[in-house]
């Protein structure tokens, strides 16, 4: 219990208050633990009552009101962090509202008389069914609904420094990530963050900034005229190589729709479904689901035939089995009784337990022969395999001809080959871009091309021609050579999650051969994620069941590679721990 009274969470935001360091949080618990040994009978509320008559007595010293005032703190602190959390978590701009939301709640907490304020406002009130502390939090939601409803639904899109490059890019991929997660899809995604590009400098400065405008006011709505400057730079900015490819295919927009764009973006921002309360775990080191959509399901959805995620995963597990059963025929220097354990102990997974240098050295061998190893005998042939499935379903040549006549102006960027496609054109030269962009894009014929290119700079009708035909040509080279380091990746990315779920099986494995009472006091710990802090038995039961299921795994990896691992016991035990902290659901799923 007296933890909660020392210990102090890390925050960005400060708001003029010195942060705390560890040093701080050593000399509060040490405090605690002298408190505790001369009251042993007190419970929380005495701690309180002891800290708060302190801070109210001026004739304590200082020192011992600013230790009182800081106990406080890491008494209310938890609490505040967790309400910040729980209602920003799951929205965009998290980072952002969190830091500002900090600041703004470390004026009543950081502050000592803000703080007394708030505690003598306690004292005299007649609500005695609240204890302090949630008084306190009830006190900081007050605050924290207050300012976000004094700010502007306009401060909420624009309110990012628009002199900072690597800010502006930041709050762009987090509203890209909010509208993607509340249905928008391309093109719109990309017409929407183009067109708030340069709604946010003008808005900010004919209104934030205007000279009229009182510091501190609430930011005013923006005008007709607004939206109408924006859509003048849109139209202007669209078939530019800055430009997102599904702008410069689009239509041209009106003031209209810059209006009704930046209102989509405000309501996908304040969307109050993105808002889910989370149950509260202090040793909780479970993060956000981020779900993503698998390369192949993206391509399950095309109308061209293509093999599904199921089959392409099964070809390729057969052709690792294929591969395994013949590494001993492979000429190397690495030992046959080996061979198995290169891949699932040193291939760098999430659950790796060795690096290639240590394996190398383990068995004798430099650290270049573990790696040609891999590239040679296990990883390229997987790509070879699977560039002929690829190969099936596309010809780079004609893809890139069908891409341009047929889809270039209906892009979906969620289709892996596409992506590769779109990334290969904004990898020319920035002439071309332009040009396959119109004449794909806007579908101009030759003549109409090449007038609109002599308003720049004088070019015959034959230079057009000549320039287009090169663009496809640069483009069908970029994107076969974009293409193949998709491929790459792809099997690299694979071969990750397949040796990851080999070694996640031998630590399942492992976890059956524990007795029943570990079994489930690990699932205590880990899944349903059980405070045992306070039972000294439980925390050794726990100790005992970890290094049980520590030695039962180093006998798993003994027996099936034929290799002992007892003088790296450290570092599996860390493995452990991580499997442990992030994927014990499937103990719960197993046992249920």
């Amino acid at each position: 219990m007296s933890d909660q009274f020392w210990t102090l969470h890390d925050f960005t935001a400060t708001s003029g208050h010195p942060p705390f360091k560890r040093l701080i949080q050593n000399r509060l618990r040490e405090r605690m633990e002298k408190l505790v040994q001369l009251h042993p009978e007190w419970n929380e509320s005495d701690y309180v009552d002891y800290f708060v008559k302190i801070l109210n007595d001026d004739s304590q010293p200082e020192i011992e009101k600013r230790l009182a005032h800081w106990h406080l703190l890491a008494y209310f602190d938890r609490d505040r962090c967790y309400l910040i959390w729980r209602s920003w978590c799951r929205l965009p701009f998290y980072a952002a509202q969190a830091e500002n939301l900090y600041a703004l709640t470390n004026e009543h907490l950081c502050n000592r008389e803000k703080l007394q304020q708030s505690l003598n406002k306690y004292k005299t009130s007649n609500d005695s069914r609240a204890n302090l502390k949630t008084y306190m939090v009830g006190v900081l939601r007050n605050v924290m609904r207050q300012q976000i409803h004094w700010e502007s639904k306009w401060h909420l899109l624009c309110d990012v420094d628009i002199n900072s490059r690597r800010k502006l890019q930041k709050a762009e991929e987090r509203l890209r990530e909010a509208l993607t997660n509340s249905g928008s899809r391309e093109p719109e995604i990309s017409q929407y963050l183009f067109a708030w590009r340069y709604f946010v400098p003008i808005y900010k400065n004919n209104r934030v900034y205007h000279p009229n405008r009182r510091e501190g006011d609430k930011w005013p709505e923006p005008e007709l005229s607004d939206f109408a400057e924006t859509a003048k730079e849109y139209n202007s900015q669209r078939f530019q190589p800055v430009a997102f490819l599904q702008v410069a295919v689009g239509a041209a927009a009106t003031p209209a729709m810059i209006q009704e764009w930046m209102n989509i973006c405000i309501a996908t921002l304040q969307q109050p479904s993105q808002i889910i309360e989370v149950s509260y775990d202090v040793n909780n080191n479970e993060q956000p689901d981020d779900r993503s959509i698998t390369s192949w399901e993206a391509l399950e959805n095309e109308e061209e035939p293509t093999e599904s995620l199921q089959e392409v995963d099964l070809i390729l597990r057969r052709e690792i089995e294929l591969i395994e059963q013949n590494l001993d025929n492979v000429r190397s220097q690495i030992p046959k009784s080996c061979r198995q354990a290169v891949m699932p102990l040193c291939y760098p997974h999430r659950l790796a337990l060795l690096t290639q240098e240590q394996f190398a050295s383990k068995i004798g061998v430099h650290q270049g022969t573990i790696s040609r190893y891999i590239s040679k005998n296990v990883e390229a042939p997987l790509v070879e395999k699977f560039q002929e499935l690829t190969s099936e379903q596309i010809n780079p040549s004609a893809y890139v001809k069908t891409f341009l006549n047929e889809k270039f102006a209906h892009l979906n960027s969620a289709n892996p080959i596409e992506a590769q496609l779109i990334a290969a054109l904004a990898d020319l030269d920035m002439r071309l871009q332009q040009i396959l962009k119109l004449s794909y894009g806007q579908q101009m014929s030759l003549a109409e091309l090449t007038q609109t290119l002599s308003q720049e700079q004088p070019i015959s009708q034959e230079e057009v021609e000549q320039k287009l035909f090169l663009a496809q040509n640069q483009l069908e080279k970029s994107f076969l050579n974009l293409l193949n380091q998709w491929q790459t990746n792809y099997i690299k990315l694979w071969l990750k999650n397949y040796y990851q779920n080999l070694i996640q099986s031998g630590l399942l494995k492992s976890f059956e051969q524990l007795g029943s009472l570990q079994r489930e006091i690990i699932c205590q710990r880990y899944g349903q994620k059980q405070d045992i802090k306070t039972s000294s038995h439980a925390c050794q039961t726990l100790a005992l069941a970890k290094q049980q299921l520590q030695r039962c795994f180093l006998w798993w990896i003994n027996t099936r590679f034929g290799l002992s691992l007892e003088t790296e016991r450290q570092q599996v035990g860390e493995v452990v721990e991580d499997w442990l902290s992030k994927d014990v659901l499937y103990l719960e799923l197993q046992r249920n």
